[in-house]
């Protein structure tokens, strides 16, 4: 195997790297979106359970 064949190759490595790269940006931007509507639904949860928790009469 020659230089030029190790360089073309390194090339070729790199540019895979940087697909996979870009790929797991977007997925990692899926999750954000995905984290952040469960943060809003357990905000909710817990304002539901404060809210039923005043409303109770303390025993």
């Amino acid at each position: 195997m020659g230089a030029t064949d190790k360089f073309f190759g390194a090339v070729k490595e790199v540019m895979i790297l940087a697909n996979e790269v870009k790929r797991l940006a977007g997925d990692v931007k899926d999750m954000e979106h995905n984290f952040r509507d469960i943060d809003r639904r357990v905000v909710r949860l817990e304002t539901m359970v404060e809210m039923s928790q005043k409303r109770l009469p303390s025993k």
